[in-house]
């Protein structure tokens, strides 16, 4: 092997290996990710998330007696309205 050759593959090298030491950040607080959020595809840390956009609560729904109600109408008729 000539010494052309080995600069070409030391600069290949080079390029392939990159940077050593590679950090991803969170654009809200400039604070570095975990592994987890990483691995998760998250650009945004977890506290950021838990803050500025959380889940939504749901209410739970007063079905209430659980017994239809029985109406009656003008013209003699009766209904059972279903919620």
């Amino acid at each position: 092997m000539n010494t052309q050759q080995l600069e070409i593959e030391g600069a290949i090298r080079q390029i392939w290996r990159g940077p050593t030491v590679l950090r991803y950040t969170c654009p809200v607080c400039k604070k570095y990710l975990g592994e987890w959020d990483v691995k998760a595809g998250k650009t945004i840390c977890w506290k950021c998330r838990k803050t500025y956009w959380p889940k939504p609560k749901v209410e739970k729904r007063d079905v209430g007696t659980g017994l239809p109600n029985l109406v009656q109408l003008k013209d003699g008729l009766r209904e059972m309205p279903v919620d």
